[in-house]
């Protein structure tokens, strides 16, 4: 009885520390949090404060966030690198209102309301710049630099070349105050002061336009054009799909000054005048709204959906986690009139009335255990190209919308003619822009099993020598009853001989 008994303890003593064992391998991070106020992490570290001396309107970030462009008061672009230093400074004949850097930082695109747009290389060469008809409040450029879309006054879009070549203009009758262009260029969207929301293709031609109660403050759309996002005056936000189809739209309360979606359009995220960021899912429902201080005036998710950057006329930045909960925030002196989020979502810039820029990178430790996820630790050395196409990976999402209830304003469809001007631009649509990826790649599968690999093993080792202890104990029972036979039976054959 006591053998049996022994050996249940040993192998109920196996089993225990293979499974705390496996607990503390698994759950590392808690672990390293155990002695760290999780309040007390910066889950952005400040690397640099750009001092220009007047009041910054526009940075743009490449998307590794090696190189920063601005644009301010003082009629000056500028390119920064991710330490600081100036690299070069331009002075325009006005104010310049809006810049835009190529993925690579190798070319740097800025509206002035001089009423020029220009172009320049990373090196401050300037290659051209174009008159148009009115102030330049938007421009943007494709991933690669090979086209620019310009949003006038003029009421206007123009679409031209790296050269400079115009290759088409659109007339939407009243100044256009936003712009925004698909990753390969073959779609520009654009949000005028006539109330109307536009998809254009890349020949100029009007794939669809809509009319809503409200001058259009602000457009996003995610990098295939599949989804089109705008914010208006009439407190409300809108998604259109590629088709033009109206999924819904919702009432914040208030001015909305700047909208941004995640890639595959499943989120999108609102800044509004009412103090306030929303958080939107793809159905058009509210999941949260959070209360700053004061108007919020630039808002964007990170490409790898793990924070919502936000900046507000109460002189801070934030960084809020997708479910609403706050990160990180920083004061920067003076009002956020706006910001970038680099592509693989490493860095934050920010541009402020406080005569500076400033530049933040996330801290993956503190990220890792803010969030409980160890996949921001990082594992190995990775390039920094590498690190951006993953962090660009569109995931699925389903197509069916619903419409959100409530709604006081309709949005009406309409057929405009564009204007056409000599020249094409990049034709066909995007060949990979309908094929989405599966949700989980075989890597997180693989990094799932990574993190089983332990506790299974050390399972399988304490199966094993409890079988081998049980085999070895066996034997020697089986030897011991053997002996015990062999005794009696000689005891037996010596009593028959004394007999």
């Amino acid at each position: 009885m006591s053998h049996s008994l022994g050996i249940r303890l040993f192998l109920a003593l196996g089993l225990f520390f293979c499974f705390i064992s496996g607990a503390e391998a698994s759950d590392s991070l808690a672990q390293d949090s155990g002695d760290m106020n999780l309040s007390e992490l910066k889950a952005f570290d400040l690397l640099c404060r750009c001092e220009t001396g007047c009041i910054i309107n526009t940075v743009s970030l490449s998307s590794t966030g090696d190189y920063l462009a601005a644009g301010g008061f003082d009629h000056n672009v500028y390119l920064f690198d991710s330490r600081g230093t100036q690299l070069w400074n331009y002075t325009t004949g006005d104010i310049v209102y809006t810049v835009s850097i190529s993925s690579d930082g190798s070319r740097i695109a800025a509206g002035s309301n001089d009423k020029k747009v220009y172009l320049f290389t990373r090196e401050g060469d300037l290659l051209w710049s174009r008159k148009t008809g009115g102030y330049i409040n938007s421009v943007a450029l494709s991933s690669d630099g090979l086209y620019l879309a310009v949003g006038s006054e003029d009421g206007k879009v123009y679409l031209l070349n790296r050269e400079g070549r115009l290759l088409w203009s659109f007339d939407s009758g009243d100044a256009v105050r936003s712009v925004a262009i698909s990753r390969n260029g073959s779609y520009v969207a654009t949000g005028s002061a006539n109330n109307y929301v536009y998809l254009l293709d890349s020949e100029g031609k009007t794939v669809w336009g809509k009319k809503t109660g409200s001058l259009i403050n602000s457009v996003s759309m995610n990098p295939n054009a599949y989804y089109v996002a705008a914010g208006g005056s009439n407190y409300n936000v809108y998604l259109f799909d590629r088709k033009g189809e109206f999924s819904w739209m919702h009432n914040p309360g208030y001015w909305i000054s700047s909208v941004s979606l995640t890639n595959n359009g499943s989120h999108l995220a609102a800044g509004s005048f009412d103090d306030k960021i929303y958080l939107f899912n793809l159905s058009g429902a509210k999941l949260w709204d959070y209360q700053v201080k004061d108007d919020v005036y630039a808002v964007e998710i990170a490409s790898d959906y793990s924070f919502i950057a936000a900046g507000s006329w109460d002189d801070n930045v934030y960084a809020l986690n997708m479910d609403g909960e706050e990160l990180w925030n920083y004061s920067c002196g003076g009002n956020v009139n706006s910001l970038d989020v680099s592509r693989d979502s490493s860095t934050i810039a920010v541009g402020s009335d406080a005569g500076a820029i400033y530049l933040f990178e996330r801290n993956l430790t503190a990220f890792a255990l803010l969030l409980g996820d160890e996949s921001f630790l990082p594992k190995e050395t990775v390039k920094k190209t590498d690190a951006v196409t993953a962090a660009e990976t569109i995931q699925p999402i389903k197509e069916d919308t619903a419409v959100t209830g409530g709604i006081e304003n309709k949005v009406e469809d309409v057929s405009v003619a564009s204007s056409s001007v000599a020249g094409n631009a990049k034709t066909g649509e995007d060949s990979d822009s309908e094929d989405l990826p599966p949700e989980e790649s075989s890597l997180k599968i693989l990094e799932k099993f990574d993190s089983v690999k332990f506790p299974a093993a050390l399972l399988l080792g304490s199966l094993a020598g409890t079988v081998f202890f049980l085999k070895r104990r066996l034997v020697k029972y089986y030897e011991m009853n053997e002996n015990l036979e062999d005794f009696e039976n000689l005891e037996e054959s010596d009593t028959s001989k004394n007999n």
